[in-house]
């Protein structure tokens, strides 16, 4: 893993893009977490050295920490310095995210803005900066709007 050696200036959002994944269960949610982090370890033919994302936030919308943020995160390839990594627990293109969930992103995603001093002109998701369905066509919808005069996260 590389120390972070520069501070966050972007923000992406993913999904985990596994099963769909609904449950409220902080039990169920720990197993969905330790199942990223086991299969970002064996990724290869480089294995991440943990969890790749900063951040993941669960169907009740509970946060838990992910990658430590004193490391460079490891999810949007060649593009991992200041950009912090927040995941939301579920596959968008077999579900929508429910309502808790999108609220703590909503919160979430802002306190960061404040905390780093992003712009909600540099949150982005992760088909916005490579080739790739994450995060999912319901959260990508979703985020377009956020970012749009008035929305969520343009308001920030």
């Amino acid at each position: 893993m590389t120390r972070a050696d520069r501070p966050f200036t972007r923000i992406t959002v993913h999904h985990d893009g596994m099963s769909a994944f609904t449950s409220t269960s902080e039990e169920d949610a720990a197993r969905r977490l330790e199942s990223i982090r086991q299969a970002h370890l064996g990724r290869r033919p480089e294995p991440f050295g943990d969890i790749g994302y900063h951040y993941l936030i669960d169907p009740a919308g509970r946060v838990w920490q992910g990658r430590p943020t004193a490391w460079q995160g490891a999810h949007v390839s060649r593009q991992n310095p200041g950009n912090l990594g927040i995941c939301m627990l579920g596959n968008f293109n077999q579900q929508a995210p429910n309502g808790a969930q999108m609220a703590a992103l909503n919160h979430f995603v802002a306190e960061q803005m404040h905390r780093y001093n992003v712009a909600a002109r540099n949150v982005y998701t992760h088909q916005e900066l490579m080739p790739t369905a994450c995060p999912g066509r319901s959260l990508q919808r979703y985020m377009v709007d956020a970012r749009r005069p008035g929305g969520a996260i343009a308001m920030a």
